[in-house]
């Protein structure tokens, strides 16, 4: 993703519009962010990730930051981006939620965030297409198009302070939580957990089967008799089971024989005997048949004579409905033809009816027209009553503008005389300050003149002082000299020499007076001298000072008194308030210029849209009267053609045409009406033939021979049923004679049949039949239950033994995926071993980077262990710093703040590689390295800068974000931030 523009207001420190063109500052490919700490560097980068997912960059940070302080509250804040990627180039606009002024009234109202998506036709295009101004929809498409959520983006395009640092010195649990988020690794846990829930499940399915063979085994024990049988006694007590109902089945099939013998002679029996009486009977049917047959055959003729006559009878009716519909239809139609007076016929009416149809064709569309005259009439009429206003509207409009010039001139130069006023104000503001410097000069001088007098004051008295305090000192020095000899006696002690003469003897020793003066006190006297005589010469300096000020005053004032002072004042503050009058005033006949000039631009728009309007409007006019005399004409000829039709001229052409009308449907009725009455003589013709030819097939020779054979519906019906029923009694008595053993019954001798004999054979075998049955069914049923319970022992056992095969496989999956200790030694789960070979990835990314950085002293290492502190599980995302000069594993938080700067850098961007290829290979255009480069060293500043330069080899755009002073030397292009005297900060770039 590349960056192409970032245009921001009224966000953070920022009141102004800022205008960030990045495609320029990173034509080179590296451009410093630099200001002084707090001045809103960072603001920047959270205006891109604000733009992109509507959050700040960094984790900690508020949204209510973004509106600016500073900015007037009624200006909107927005940010604006146009970015670039491999789906294309968009454009981004959003607005924080903020608090603005109500219009009315007094107090704020919150104003909710807003977005809109454009998709450009490239960098340059300014409208775009809208793509959403729905937020929830704008983050989805952002996330698309950009191929990085904001966790992503944040790791690999933004590095936001402290984020990247944070990393490096994290515990292995949080790291893993950052790496399960960016990779999306999630899908691992949830496979182990779904994993973990079959585990469950198979092993409730192991359980059930258990129960299920269980079950099985208890209903085979009732099924067979058993004792608590094993699933090894299943087949053999079935094998025993099913051998004893064979047996069973053998003596029961053997008796169930004999019984079926019996009662079969039974049966054979009773079977002649019925035969023999059948057949007496049918014997005796058939003889009644046989005397009954010629009236049946008498019958059947009627019938068939009945038959033929009612076909031609059918026909005969069809043939006198036919004609009286023909006569009925020959009367209506001369009656239709004498009601509508039309005596035409034949292709007369036929050609009469066109010509109708051909004339109302022709003039029909100008009804429409004929009744729109009245209309028209009135709106030509009204066009000229507007036209006319118009005209006189116009004639105004012009009067208006031919004196606008003249006024506008006036206030030209009103407001040139006002401005010539105004533009003294600098010099009467001067004039106020020349005045006030010489009302403080006046002042100065007359407190100089206090000075004077309070120093000469202060040097006389300091004079007196230390003229007393010289002679004080003398007076005691003299003093003293003149008491030394006591002084001097009163040291010596019995045997001293003297000082004097240096004898050892002292027959008179001085004494000193009572009021002698010591050396102390002389040298109190001293310092006491000295100070009044530093006091003179300090108010003395003090004087000449003031006297020099008083004199450079009395100078610079010459006669000027605060009489002269006030009347300058005075007149310095009347041309300052003309001068003020004046600019007020060249405001206000701004105002009215531009209201005037406002004014004139309306009244000659009011102008042109009236002239377009009249014209317009008078070439309508005449086109429309130029149209309504064409359509009169046309519409006079269409009358005079309809009146050719019709007996007199109609009142309107609608009325003409209605008449028409009403023409065509009367012809039309008598031309149906001729033509009903033609199909109606024809259907005539067609019956009569049709009667002739059933006369001839049905051998009548007339329909009056024809309807004297008809029957009447009774008679019918009972000779019908005469021919059915003796139909039907002489197929049942043939077929009852043709029966075998009926046929068989007549050589039967009545005295070869012992029925009562056979009963009684017949009932002992099959009591002893029914036993054995009992005892066979039992057998049976038993081995059946029993063969049935152990086909479910089986399938109970076969499906326990499946479930636990397929079991195990699940149970070990899941095992290895939780990281059980009895299938997984390592204890790492499947998410986390994921995670695992994408850190490698990740690790191995930064020690590229590192080896060229801090003389290739360091290289990061991954562990499974638990890091140092850690609570947490094992992640087996442990880091560690392998130090090459002493050859040890060092904690990363042991590293110094400059090394930890260059190893968390390697390491994010090595993390931003990976996440780019995990990604789907997005295309990171554009880097923000926002951290401390202030910890860094010269020869490792190299270092990093010439790693972050190799990165723009592949087209890469290298933000550094940073205050310090060397990386401005060193990076030509930047964008500098720095703030300003009101508290808000301004953005200055350099190319």
């Amino acid at each position: 993703m590349y960056l192409h523009r970032l245009d921001l207001r009224a966000i953070g420190p920022y009141p102004d519009l800022v205008s960030i063109d990045f495609a320029a500052l990173a034509a080179s490919g590296v451009f410093l962010l630099e200001g002084p700490t707090g001045s809103g560097k960072s603001t920047i980068i959270d205006a891109v990730v604000f733009a992109l997912y509507g959050k700040l960059a960094g984790a900690d940070a508020t949204d209510d930051r973004l509106h600016s302080q500073h900015a007037d509250p009624t200006v909107e804040p927005f940010v604006e981006l146009v970015f670039e990627t491999g789906a294309g180039v968009y454009r981004v606009r959003r607005t924080p939620q903020y608090d603005r002024p109500k219009q009315r009234g007094t107090g704020t109202v919150k104003q909710q965030a807003s977005v809109q998506l454009f998709r450009l036709a490239g960098p340059a295009d300014v409208a775009g297409e809208p793509v959403s101004s729905r937020i929830p929809e704008v983050a989805v498409e952002i996330t698309r198009i950009v191929g990085l959520d904001r966790a992503q983006f944040l790791q690999t395009v933004v590095l936001p302070q402290g984020e990247f640092a944070r990393f490096l010195r994290s515990p292995g649990e949080e790291r893993r939580k950052l790496l399960q988020s960016l990779f999306g690794t999630q899908v691992y846990d949830r496979t182990a957990d779904e994993l973990a829930a079959r585990r469950r499940a198979v092993q409730a399915e192991v359980d059930g089967a258990d129960a299920r063979v269980r079950d099985a085994l208890s209903r085979f024990a009732q099924a067979a008799g058993a004792d608590d049988p094993d699933e090894a006694a299943v087949t053999p007590t079935v094998v025993a089971l099913r051998a004893a109902a064979d047996a069973a089945e053998a003596a029961r099939a053997a008796a169930a024989g004999t019984a079926t013998a019996a009662a079969a002679h039974e049966q054979a029996i009773i079977a002649r005997a019925a035969a023999r009486e059948r057949r007496a009977e049918l014997l005796r049917r058939r003889s009644l048949l046989d005397a009954g047959a010629p009236d049946v055959d008498a019958a059947r003729t009627r019938l068939a004579l009945a038959d033929r006559a009612a076909r031609v009878a059918a026909i005969a009716d069809g043939l006198d409905a036919a004609r009286v519909r023909s006569a009925e239809a020959a009367s209506a139609a001369d009656a239709l033809r004498t009601r509508h007076e039309i005596s035409a016929t034949g292709d007369d009416l036929v050609r009469r009816r066109a010509t109708v149809a051909e004339c109302i064709a022709a003039v029909r569309h100008l009804v429409a027209v004929e009744t729109g005259f009245v209309a028209r009439r009135r709106s030509i009429t009204d066009a000229s009553s507007r036209a006319e206003q118009l005209t006189r509207r116009l004639a105004d409009l012009d009067t208006a503008l031919e004196a606008r010039p003249a006024e506008r001139a006036r206030i030209v130069e009103d407001a040139r005389a006002a401005a010539e006023t105004a533009a003294g104000a600098e010099a009467a503001r001067h004039e106020v300050e020349r005045v006030g410097r010489l009302r403080a000069d006046l002042d100065a001088r007359a407190a100089s003149e206090r000075r004077v007098r309070a120093a000469e004051a202060a040097v006389g008295a300091a004079r007196t002082t230390a003229h007393d305090l010289v002679r004080a000192e003398q007076q005691l020095r003299e003093r003293r000299i003149a008491g030394l000899a006591g002084e001097l006696g009163a040291a010596l002690q019995p045997g001293d020499p003297c000082p004097v003469c240096g004898a050892v003897e002292h027959p008179a020793v001085a004494l000193p007076q009572d009021d002698h003066p010591t050396a102390e006190a002389i040298e109190a006297a001293g310092r006491a001298a000295r100070r009044a005589e530093q006091d003179l010469s300090d108010s003395a300096a003090a004087l000449a000072v003031d006297r020099a000020e008083h004199e450079r005053l009395v100078q610079a004032l010459g006669d000027t008194d605060a009489v002269t002072v006030d009347a300058l004042a005075a007149a310095a503050g009347a041309l300052v308030e003309a001068a003020h009058t004046a600019a007020v005033r060249v405001r206000t006949l701004e105002q009215q210029r531009a209201a005037h000039d406002e004014q004139t631009r309306t009244l000659e728009r009011q102008r042109n849209e009236v002239a377009t309007e009249r014209a317009v409007l008078v070439a309508s006019a005449s086109a429309d009267t130029e149209r309504f005399g064409q359509d009169t004409a046309a519409v006079q000829q269409a009358v005079d053609r309809v009146t050719g039709l019709l007996d007199d001229e109609p009142d309107s052409l609608g009325a003409g045409v209605a008449r028409l009308d009403a023409l065509v449907d009367r012809l039309d009725a008598v031309s149906r009406a001729d033509g009903l009455a033609v199909a109606a003589a024809g259907a005539v013709r067609e019956r009569l033939a049709e009667v002739e030819r059933v006369l001839a097939e049905q051998e009548f020779d007339d329909v009056a021979a024809a309807r004297a054979g008809l029957l009447d519906r009774g008679r019918s019906e009972e000779l019908q049923r005469a021919v059915a029923t003796a139909d039907r009694e002489r197929a049942v008595v043939d077929a009852g004679l043709a029966e075998p053993d009926v046929v068989a019954a007549a050589g039967t001798d009545a005295d070869a049949l012992d029925l009562e004999g056979a009963r009684v054979d017949r009932e002992q075998s099959a009591l002893a039949a029914e036993q054995a049955t009992r005892a066979a069914t039992s057998a049976q049923d038993r081995a059946t239950a029993s063969e049935q319970c152990a086909t479910e022992v089986a399938d109970a056992v076969r499906a326990r033994d499946d479930t636990s095969a397929r079991s195990r496989a699940v149970v070990r999956l899941a095992d290895i995926a939780a990281g059980q200790p009895s299938v997984n030694p390592s204890g790492i789960t499947l998410g986390t071993y994921v995670l695992m070979r994408r850190f490698e990835d990740v690790v191995a990314a930064a020690n590229d980077r590192l080896r060229a950085m801090l003389a290739g002293r360091f290289t990061l290492e991954t562990s499974d262990e638990r890091e140092s502190g850690s609570r947490a599980r094992r992640t087996g995302l442990a880091l560690a710093v392998h130090d090459q000069t002493t050859d040890t594993r060092r904690a990363p938080g042991s590293l110094s703040g400059g090394e930890t700067f260059t190893v968390s850098l390697c390491l994010a961007l090595g993390l931003a590689d990976v996440v780019q290829a995990e990604a789907g290979g997005v295309s990171l255009g554009t880097l923000f390295v926002d951290e401390g480069f202030g910890t860094l060293d010269p020869e490792t500043l190299d270092d990093v800068i010439g790693q972050l330069s190799r990165l723009t080899a592949g087209g890469r755009q290298v933000g550094i974000v940073s205050h310090v002073e060397e990386l401005k030397q060193r990076i030509p292009e930047r964008i500098a931030v720095r703030r300003t005297l009101e508290g808000g900060s301004r953005v200055t770039t350099t190319v």
